[in-house]
């Protein structure tokens, strides 16, 4: 069964990028455009989520808010979660919070896909396929440590 991430972010074009690179990857991915929509995910959906891409900059409730109530949740508080963030944000004021909230990584606005799967594959400890379309030859990726 694969394993399954959850990107929470409010641009769906970003969803749909990270959808496509990681479901090549064998990953099941589930897309929340809100807070509130991937709060209800994260306790409906089972077999439960293995990591959250979090945008931290969403419209309402923001990032920070999903992380505060991921990590107050006993049975949510040891998931990993990645934040990302505008490269024109300034996270500085925001060092201590994601400091104490445990985040795996803050990757920056503009990213490439590939480069993220190969982040998230580092914190499940797993390497990964990259499923090449016909016309490539198919290849094996392995994460850099």
């Amino acid at each position: 069964m694969a394993q399954q991430i959850i990107v929470c972010d409010d641009e769906p074009h970003i969803i749909r990028a990270i959808s496509l690179r990681f479901n090549r990857a064998g990953f099941d991915v589930k897309g929340a455009t809100n807070v509130e929509s991937c709060w209800r995910m994260l306790h409906r959906n089972e077999p439960p989520a293995f990591l959250i891409v979090d945008d931290f900059l969403e419209a309402g409730p923001n990032g920070l808010e999903l992380v505060r109530r991921v990590r107050n949740d006993a049975n949510l508080v040891d998931l990993p979660i990645i934040m990302l963030a505008s490269q024109d944000y300034d996270l500085a004021e925001y060092k201590e919070q994601l400091s104490e909230f445990d985040i795996a990584q803050v990757v920056t606005k503009p990213f490439n896909p590939r480069e993220l799967l190969s982040t998230v594959c580092r914190f499940l400890d797993q390497e990964y396929e990259v499923h090449a379309p016909a016309f490539v030859r198919h290849r094996t990726l392995t994460p850099v440590s």
